[in-house]
């Protein structure tokens, strides 16, 4: 089946799908199913299934994302993205709403309707003779248009001797001498080499994942897009002075906590990246907004101060845009660092819980509520999941992204 669905099938369906919207917007605008699908109340019904589904995945590592149901969920999402881009433009929505919404709809279309296209596989490569294949995960040999011969194998270690700071492999590739390490791949005809993993006793072969996605550039155009329209979400109207200090303040203390738990003298070689800082920032930052925004709602409700209420909001509506952008950052280290932007792992799960979360906080109509407050909680306890509960989970031992000291 997965065959079937390989180019040029895959980009068919995919440019058939888009069209889809653009038609239903066109000659059944007026129809209740097609104004419910691209509704806000659609919007907040698939986020919250989002949530839940995501939520029982990051929890107990159950492959949801594999399953007709979820496919089905996607494709009702990708509909409904689709018919808020086509309205918004005919409505002449702001940039920002249309560059948020047209970058998720293009990860989440090129994602799925590339995934066919997606190659990946793993290479034993050595120092005696050059190979030209390797093997998929199902055991399948998979032919490569290129040979690849181990030169020399390196592993740079800390001041104690044991602890490894960096793995390179110099490889020949069709006779041309390349460089592989952690968090630095290298691309070659269509293919980029990931270093994966060693010969831990004599370093006589490294294994190197190997991987062709040419959906990648749709993905990052959508990421970009999506990075865009959430810096637009950022700028607000701050009415109380203490916003800065105290969000600064905030932020001084949860990354104190968060770097308290990472012995950097140590440092594995997939945290060695100079994506570490911003993606570890920025959601310090938006985890001190949530924070602020839910102690804002509460005085707001206690002193009956409307004002509050809306800067509560405001800082709400930044935290969830900060989270997507530290969410884009992650995406983009893990791709140098494993060769996915994106692996279904619990910590993963678990940030985009908390984002769909304060993207439904986002599309509430009235704010001043129990539903506000009630997703502000949840929000906030999904946060504190993502931040340091994961490692507490069922899933927690299959976590890439569990790092104790």
């Amino acid at each position: 089946m997965e065959h079937i669905l390989e180019f040029p099938t895959s980009i068919i369906l995919a440019l058939v799908f888009m069209l889809i919207p653009i038609a239903l917007h066109r000659f059944a605008g007026n129809s209740a199913v097609v104004r419910t699908l691209g509704s806000v109340r659609m919007a907040r019904i698939l986020l919250a299934v989002g949530a839940v589904m995501l939520a029982v995945e990051g929890t107990w590592s159950v492959p949801l994302h594999q399953s007709y149901a979820f496919i089905g969920y996607v494709l009702v999402m990708l509909l409904s993205l689709g018919l808020t881009v086509v309205s918004g433009i005919k409505k002449k929505k702001k940039v920002g709403f249309l560059l948020n919404h047209l970058g998720i709809f293009l990860i989440i279309w090129g994602a799925l309707f590339g995934s066919s296209d997606v190659k990946r596989s793993k290479m034993v490569v050595n120092k005696d003779y050059a190979e030209n294949f390797s093997y998929a995960d199902d055991g399948l040999v998979v032919q490569l248009p290129f040979s690849v011969k181990l030169k020399e194998f390196t592993v740079d270690y800390y001041p104690d001797g044991v602890s490894p700071r960096q793995f390179t492999s110099k490889i020949l590739v069709d006779g041309k001498e390349m460089s592989v390490a952690v968090n630095e791949p290298v691309s070659y005809d269509g293919y980029t080499l990931f270093q994966e993993s060693y010969d831990r006793e004599f370093g006589q072969y490294t294994v190197l994942q190997v991987v062709r996605d040419p959906w990648l550039p749709v993905i990052y155009v959508g990421m970009l897009l999506l990075a865009v329209g959430s810096i637009m979400l950022l700028f607000g109207r701050w009415k109380l002075k203490l916003v800065v200090p105290v969000t600064l303040l905030l932020t001084v203390a949860f990354t104190a906590l968060t770097v308290a738990k990472i012995n950097f003298g140590t440092l594995m070689p997939a945290l060695r990246s100079w994506w570490f800082v911003p993606h570890l920032f920025i959601y310090m930052v938006a985890y001190s907004l949530m924070a602020f925004a839910l102690i804002m709602w509460i005085a707001a409700e206690m002193k009956k101060k409307d004002q509050w209420r809306e800067l509560s909001n405001n800082l709400m509506r930044s935290s969830s845009a900060l989270l997507i952008i530290g969410m884009l950052t992650g995406s983009v280290w893990a791709r140098q660092a494993w060769g996915d932007y994106w692996a279904w792992d619990p910590k993963e799960n678990w940030a985009a819980v908390t984002w769909f979360l304060s993207l439904m906080h986002l599309h509430l109509q009235d704010k001043r509520g129990w539903k506000s407050l009630a997703i502000l909680i949840l929000s906030f306890l999904a946060l504190q999941i993502t931040w340091y509960g994961v490692n507490y989970l069922p899933s927690a031992m299959n976590s890439m992204h569990t790092y104790m000291k």
